[in-house]
């Protein structure tokens, strides 16, 4: 197909060739930095290609489609009250037009930067391909592709190309860029906009998580995360991680169970009930929740995360769903504070779960013990349906970590990254297979961009 690429001479010839960033290399660590900086990464709105079930890459022929061009506004709406010092974007149309209407109007002399670094993942040969296209061309690749992608290889003329493994590279040279002179001594925000490979390549290099993390982060079509960066504690060091929101969306787009899908499991940091909101901010998360098809909801007997359970359930019996969206099953637990009147109600389950709590420091060694036992409810529960658990944020976190893979020896980075910016209230999404022990991140601190 024309406009994608060719082989010529035995290597891959387009546009982007020249830049020699096609290297199997591990990732460049974060760039040193002087101060705090906020980066808002967003993937583009649905393209033409998108639409069609094609193969992008960094192909540069798809453009927005007018649902695409709808789901960036919208995102902007969501954004409207972040400020920006500058704007980076790949140089792909679909990307530019988004950053176009995400970026508004109204900021002049704000610097506007183009890195060929955030453009889509390279996948040479496959590029422009229909999937049943790539499956029929290609079978044994398509399926490394689709099954374990960090071996997937392309073999192009005279060399083996192994995309995402490239993409990782190439996700940590975009920071040095995007990164750059972050040093003025004042907190900076910046805005990003990419595409769903690349935007899952520079938030899991941030994170220190390898190749085999690809397609473990979820990047929607015009959603939004952000991440904090800060200046390393001592010279040479490392710099500072804060996940603030991974693929949030508008309103609950991110949190509706899918149709037919084994159900997907909601975790939420209970609200502080001693704070002047804390009772209208529970309130606020079950109303959102509402929306959600759950059918079972867990939390530990400490009082915050009770309480938020509490207004939950207590939303659900006030304003009762459909029939046929919850399981009407219940369980009374007397003996807790407020228990009987918190849990007598037939449209969602309510279970006590110890291991939903942890000492401060031991939150990953019980995680295992939490997530096997969410697992296990899940399964257990209605297809198409949320199971929801209450917990702190560093239980959040660690659970996460349990469900993504996160090795031992990465998790007490990983875990303080994604506890660090978690508000009260905060909404996770985790999908898994049905009788499945590893997850995927549909979306963190969903809301809270």
């Amino acid at each position: 197909m024309e406009g994608v690429g060719t082989i010529v001479d035995g290597s891959w010839c387009d546009e982007f060739a020249h830049l020699n960033d096609r290297l199997p290399h591990e990732p460049l660590a974060l760039p040193q930095i002087n101060s705090t900086c906020r980066v808002v990464l967003v993937r583009h709105g649905q393209s033409t290609w998108n639409a069609e079930g094609r193969m992008q890459g960094c192909s540069d022929i798809s453009v927005l489609t007018e649902k695409g061009q709808g789901q960036a506004a919208k995102t902007r709406d969501m954004l409207m009250n972040v400020k920006y010092d500058a704007l980076h974007h790949s140089p792909l149309k679909r990307a530019a037009e988004t950053a176009q209407i995400v970026w508004g109007d109204g900021r002049d002399g704000s610097p506007v930067h183009v890195h060929a670094s955030l453009r889509e993942i390279d996948l040479y040969t496959f590029q422009g391909l229909l999937k049943n296209e790539g499956v029929e061309k290609y079978p044994d690749e398509y399926a490394l592709w689709k099954d374990t992608p960090a071996d997937f290889a392309v073999d192009v003329g005279n060399r083996v190309h192994r995309p995402v493994v490239e993409l990782w590279y190439r996700g940590s040279l975009a920071w040095q860029h995007v990164l750059e002179n972050a040093d003025g001594g004042v907190a900076e925000s910046r805005l990003v906009v990419a595409h769903n490979a690349i935007n899952q390549a520079m938030i899991c290099t941030a994170l220190g998580l390898p190749p085999r993390f690809f397609r473990k982060v979820l990047q929607s079509n015009a959603a939004a995360s952000a991440l904090t960066f800060s200046p390393a504690s001592e010279e040479g060091g490392q710099v500072g991680v804060s996940v603030g929101a991974i693929n949030a969306t508008p309103g609950v787009r991110s949190l509706r169970p899918r149709s037919g899908a084994p159900a997907q499991v909601l975790l939420v940091r209970h609200v502080d009930v001693d704070s002047k909101d804390g009772y209208a901010e529970a309130s606020r998360v079950a109303v959102l929740l509402r929306k959600c098809s759950v059918s079972t909801v867990c939390a530990c007997t400490s009082r915050n995360t009770l309480t938020t359970a509490g207004a939950l359930v207590e939303e659900l019996r006030a304003k009762p769903p459909p029939i046929g969206s919850f399981v009407t099953s219940a369980e009374t637990l007397d003996d807790l504070e407020g228990g009987e009147s918190l849990l007598r109600t037939k449209s969602a389950r309510l279970l006590v779960m110890e291991n939903l709590a942890a000492p401060e420091g031991e939150a990953w060694e019980r995680s295992s013990e939490a997530w096997a036992a969410l697992c296990e409810e899940a399964d257990a529960a209605p297809i198409g349906s949320s199971l929801v658990a209450f917990a702190s944020a560093e239980v959040i976190a660690a659970i996460v970590c349990r469900a993504l893979g996160v090795e031992d020896s990465q998790a007490p980075a990983t875990i303080a990254s994604l506890q660090g910016d978690m508000p009260y209230g905060a909404l996770s999404c985790i999908l898994r297979p049905k009788g499945g022990t590893e997850g995927f991140l549909r979306c963190y601190n969903t809301g809270t961009v």
